[in-house]
């Protein structure tokens, strides 16, 4: 069984600290980056926010998405889909199917599930049709947030 030090992450996502629980860190309410809240918990059920194992021989530590305890998204996770959800919505070139069917596959973007193929799929379909803009921030959305499968099956 691992264990592993708490982490202190802001409502935007930017990583203060994988190590919070360790007195040497550095503790702040709000974010240095973009001043949003900070949080060391889990908004859905206060489990804390897991950072680096203990038995870690690298300080690597990737931004979690999902809660472990209760599976919900994280606010930074929330905030990404709602953003990319709105940005299908401003789309002109795709009709309200298109735009719903693309929206329902962005969270299997961002974790590996089985239906990531598929979204995929569907994604680079999409990204042949949105506009200018649409496109480009969606490429960003995919940058930021989603699983390596994705990025390797997207060619980034």
């Amino acid at each position: 069984m691992n264990y592993y030090h708490n982490a202190l992450i802001c409502e935007n996502g930017h990583i203060l600290s994988p190590t919070i629980d360790l007195k040497t860190n550095f503790d702040s309410p709000f974010c240095t980056e973009c001043g949003a809240r900070t949080i060391s918990k889990c908004p859905h059920c206060e489990a804390e926010i897991r950072g680096v194992s203990y038995d870690s021989l690298d300080f690597y530590y990737s931004l979690p998405s999902y809660c472990h305890n209760c599976g919900k998204p994280y606010p930074w996770t929330e905030s990404a889909l709602k953003v990319a959800a709105l940005l299908i919505q401003e789309d002109e070139n795709l009709d309200n199917e298109q735009k719903q069917t693309l929206q329902d596959c962005l969270p299997d973007l961002i974790t590996e599930t089985p239906s990531t193929n598929l979204a995929v799929v569907r994604l680079k379909k999409a990204l042949k049709k949105v506009g200018k803009f649409t496109g480009e921030g969606l490429l960003q959305f995919v940058n930021d947030f989603c699983c390596q499968l994705a990025l390797k099956l997207l060619g980034l």
